[in-house]
């Protein structure tokens, strides 16, 4: 079966794979999914260079006249609710593995978020450092303000110290830098091709010796408009059969108004994915140590979908 074909979807089949939506993370994502539809609203800019709306902007310019990202930032974490968005979630033993080995090496770690739909790479962190009993220091950048305000509402709720930038990492100077540990999830899949090696060689520019990045990415095709039809089509069933209980919270939310939304969201999202475990070694090539391990997730367009879980490190100074 393609990995991106239609043969993943069936007549009848809302979500063919177990859902991993655990019940704390719900109850904070009731709360916090409003909350970033109303900062989307206030914080997300239209970008000159990347940015998840630069695919409509190369792809269909005459819709994309002044879009900005608030339609992936506003819509994020009512697809979360439904887990049809890749999230660390997904990989929770691999990070809490990944995350944990290093934080035991060095509990005071210098650690670099590097770019985030929201706070679910942060929550994924602060498990692995209670599970390990670590105090890192905690920086993360985004071209957006919105997910790092989000990231800012899960820290002061947690207690966490962290430090937020908004900025290009590929393009600008990281002051913080060097880190012990990189960690991002899917960033690979949101890069078009050109800037995945520039993020490759930029993350091991920002390492420490001996450091390492911590990541997943998915793979398959490109996303068709059928693809996408049928992403908004699970996404409205799913929410109509939630019975009452999606947004139990909040009763004053629209139905109508996030199904739109989950339209708008099919018809934009596109996920730059990666085709074979060797491009993802040749992406990282210039590190000196790549670990590469395959696994099937729920998946986006595509469900379930094959991804990758990778620890790519540096030599340390000898």
């Amino acid at each position: 079966m393609s990995l991106n074909s239609g043969e993943a979807f069936a007549v009848g089949i809302i979500n063919e794979y177990q859902r991993t939506l655990d019940a704390r993370t719900r109850a904070l994502l009731v709360e916090s999914a409003p909350l970033m539809e109303q900062w989307s609203e206030q914080e997300c800019t239209r970008k000159p260079k990347g940015g998840m709306e630069e695919w409509a902007k190369d792809n269909r310019p005459k819709e994309a006249d002044n879009l900005d990202c608030a339609w992936y930032h506003g819509t994020w974490q009512y697809l979360r609710l439904l887990d049809m968005v890749a999230v660390p979630d997904w990989h929770r033993d691999f990070y809490n593995e990944a995350l944990g080995n290093i934080l035991k090496r060095k509990p005071d770690a210098n650690v670099l978020i590097s770019a985030a739909a929201d706070y679910g790479m942060l929550a994924m962190l602060h498990e692995a450092m209670e599970l390990t009993g670590s105090s890192p220091r905690v920086v993360i950048y985004d071209i957006c303000k919105t997910p790092l305000l989000a990231c800012r509402w899960y820290a002061d709720r947690h207690g966490i110290n962290i430090e937020t930038k908004c900025d290009n990492i590929i393009t600008n100077p990281i002051p913080e830098a060097p880190f012990d540990l990189i960690v991002t999830d899917e960033f690979f899949t949101v890069l078009k091709a050109e800037y995945k090696p520039l993020i490759s060689k930029r993350w091991k520019e920002l390492l420490k010796p001996g450091g390492s990045v911590v990541t997943v990415a998915m793979m398959g095709n490109a996303t068709t408009p059928e693809l996408r039809r049928r992403y908004a089509e699970r996404a409205r069933q799913l929410l109509e059969t939630s019975n009452g209980n999606y947004l139990a919270a909040q009763p004053k939310y629209s139905t109508e108004a996030i199904i739109d939304r989950f339209v708008a969201f099919a018809d934009l999202h596109t996920r730059h994915m990666l085709s074979s475990e060797n491009e993802i070694h040749s992406l990282l090539s210039c590190f000196d140590d790549v670990t590469c391990r395959r696994i099937t997730t729920p998946g986006e367009c595509v469900n379930p979908t094959d991804s990758f879980q990778i620890v790519a490190s540096l030599s340390p100074k000898t």
